[in-house]
């Protein structure tokens, strides 16, 4: 149990950079590359980036505290285009794809208002995890 006590906080930076490079790849599986939408890819790519070089270069830890803030703002950035491009009825924050039956084109569903928080929620956690690590914690290798 010792073991697991020491390195939680490593353990736990390793899991969040895992969390962000999936959050990138599922944002690179469904197309999320399209003008504004490629920050959201960019930064969860550079989370899963400061991750790992917040558990290999320890000592750097206000730079990657600030680092983490800038994803996290990224995230609230998209937050609030998400709900931009939802519109004012609630209902169509969630809408599913509608196809048209005639000419087989669809209409493009609302965006989930709340989906980039995930960026944001992550960032916080890696800034938690990175004060949760002792001053002089050795860097991992």
């Amino acid at each position: 149990m010792n073991w697991l006590r020491k390195r939680f906080p490593a353990l736990v930076m390793l899991w969040i950079a895992g969390s962000f490079g999936l959050l990138a790849l599922e944002l690179l599986m469904t197309g999320h590359t399209e003008e504004t939408q490629i920050l959201g890819v960019l930064a969860s790519a550079a989370g899963a980036l400061l991750a790992l070089l917040a558990l290999l270069v320890p000592r750097l830890r206000v730079g990657w505290l600030v680092g983490f803030l800038v994803v996290g703002v990224f995230g609230l950035v998209g937050t609030a285009l998400h709900w931009e491009e939802a519109g004012e009825p609630a209902e169509t924050a969630y809408a599913v794809a509608r196809y048209d039956d005639e000419e087989g084109e669809g209409e493009e569903a609302a965006p989930p208002p709340l989906a980039p928080l995930g960026l944001t929620g992550l960032a916080a956690l890696g800034g938690l995890a990175l004060f949760a690590r002792e001053e002089g914690a050795e860097e991992v290798g």
